[in-house]
């Protein structure tokens, strides 16, 4: 899952990656974190997972706006089969750098 994602939104134009920030001596300006929190058999037949649901939660980093690439990151997946289950505003207090956008998606893999 976590190549399937960072593919999919290789597209999006910022740095993408798996549970941390980018590595580097400074911090983009907007970048693209995410996780997987729950994976789970979604459909059984004769006691054999047929499919399997992932949650996975993105997180949109930025230090302006960050409407357009929210929109843009939430397309993305979506056209890749993902679907939109919640999305709110990560908590910003004094001292942050990035404001943050939290974005929660299912996606079902079939065998």
């Amino acid at each position: 899952m976590v190549e399937f994602v960072t593919s999919t939104l290789s597209s999006v134009g910022v740095p993408v990656s798996f549970q941390v920030s980018p590595a580097g001596a400074t911090t983009p300006s907007q970048y693209v974190t995410f996780l997987e929190y729950f994976t789970g058999a979604d459909l059984e037949a004769a006691d054999k997972e047929v499919t399997t649901e992932r949650l996975i939660q993105v997180n949109v980093w930025s230090k302006s706006n960050y409407t357009q690439l929210v929109n843009n990151v939430r397309t993305t997946l979506e056209q890749a089969g993902f679907e939109r289950t919640s999305e709110f505003d990560g908590p910003y207090s004094d001292g942050d750098s990035h404001f943050n956008k939290v974005l929660r998606f299912k996606f079902v893999d079939e065998y």
